[in-house]
């Protein structure tokens, strides 16, 4: 059990820490902290979604290699406006209001997201 402690500490850049330990509680103490320490890290970002791109095609199009899929079919976008926070969909010239649970459902061809540090306020 120390062995797999230790490993998991010189993983994390720990390993000079872990010289002087012989005690399995001090090193599961070390290993919780450098876990919560990740952790952090980690939740230190949140992503939110502003904008999708989804590709519509005809259901017989790419069906047994007799035509590409990108060729044909149309793109529209769903965007969020940030000062309203209501999302819209846009295709072509034709924008109309829509609800976010919708782009959830749609069939996604590639999503933006904007990272927001949380430890900035």
């Amino acid at each position: 059990m120390q062995k797999e402690l230790k490993r998991f500490l010189k993983g994390h850049g720990k390993s000079d820490e872990t010289k002087n330990i012989v005690e399995k509680e001090e090193l599961v103490k070390l290993c919780s902290k450098v876990s919560e320490d990740k952790m952090k890290s980690v939740l230190r970002n949140k992503f939110d979604l502003v904008a999708n791109i989804c590709h519509d095609s005809p259901p017989e199009v790419g069906r047994e290699g007799k035509r590409d899929p990108l060729d044909e079919g149309s793109y529209r976008c769903h965007i969020q406006h940030k000062a309203s926070s209501q999302w819209y969909e846009i295709q072509d010239l034709h924008v109309v209001e829509t609800m976010p649970q919708l782009i959830g459902l749609s069939e996604s061809y590639l999503l933006i997201f904007e990272r927001k540090d949380l430890s900035q306020g």
